[in-house]
């Protein structure tokens, strides 16, 4: 096992709509590297700032459906990173169109902002020509395959876009209408008002079954596999929408 500790910004901005939103559970496992989400952001964050089980952007009603980010520059170091596939993952960012069909990962309206062999420490810029509305999306083990996301399958915020379950038929456990491989965590309170959000990333698919040990093709569920933190650092002109009411996007 393999611990990499590093910090992070975005710039970003959030949209927010008035469609009321279905809250969702998601089922956690024993973190095969034994270091839980929960003990990686107590000790980013103190203990107890961010509850990784109730906290996250989807629990409660009239949370995001589809959550993204909008803004023109964004600015990112990495926060901390742990797995099997650490040296290998691959983050990006992409266009959110709100469609009904994952985007394509062709460099066309999508970018990588860090990969695996980055080290402790490393920082990432982007910069649109225009304000943007994007998503985040992971692609595990890099160009190799990951455990049920052969290469070419890519993991997404817009939980959504994620196929259901092993193979996009049925998933072993809720929710059943789109894996959530990474949740999010709206910390803006912790930051001064300043909109901060951290996304905590599960590498393997959500919806396999769950073991507490490793067994090839299982999961375990523990969103401790890439952990970033994005900050808001500069305005977004198109927004009136004040911070302090700034909760999620949602989509019918």
């Amino acid at each position: 096992m393999r611990t990499r500790t590093l910090v992070t910004a975005l710039v970003l901005g959030l949209s927010l709509s008035a469609a009321p939103a279905l809250a969702f559970e998601v089922v956690f496992g024993t973190s095969w590297d034994a270091i839980p989400l929960q003990t990686i952001l107590d000790a980013e964050y103190g203990v107890g700032a961010i509850d990784a089980t109730t906290g996250y952007e989807g629990y409660l009603p009239g949370d995001a459906v589809i959550p993204y980010w909008e803004d023109q520059f964004v600015d990112g170091i990495l926060v901390r990173e742990i797995a099997g596939y650490a040296n290998k993952n691959i983050l990006g960012w992409y266009v959110e169109t709100l469609g009904s069909t994952p985007p394509s990962i062709d460099g066309i309206d999508d970018g990588v902002i860090f990969d695996g062999p980055m080290g402790p420490g490393a920082t990432a810029t982007l910069s649109f020509s225009t304000v943007t509305r994007f998503g985040l999306y992971l692609d595990p083990n890099g160009i190799q395959s990951g455990v049920n996301t052969p290469q070419g399958e890519f993991l997404f915020t817009n939980r959504f876009y994620n196929d259901i379950g092993e193979d996009g038929t049925i998933t072993h456990h809720g929710p059943y209408d789109g894996d959530p491989q990474a949740l999010i965590y709206n910390i803006t309170h912790l930051r001064q008002g300043i909109p901060t959000f951290v996304i905590a990333w599960e590498d393997l698919d959500y919806g396999s079954m769950i073991s507490p040990t490793w067994v090839d093709g299982m999961t375990d569920n523990d969103f401790n596999d890439l952990v970033i933190e994005i900050s808001a650092s500069s305005p977004v002109p198109v927004e009136s929408v004040s911070w302090s009411q700034v909760k999620g996007l949602y989509q019918n």
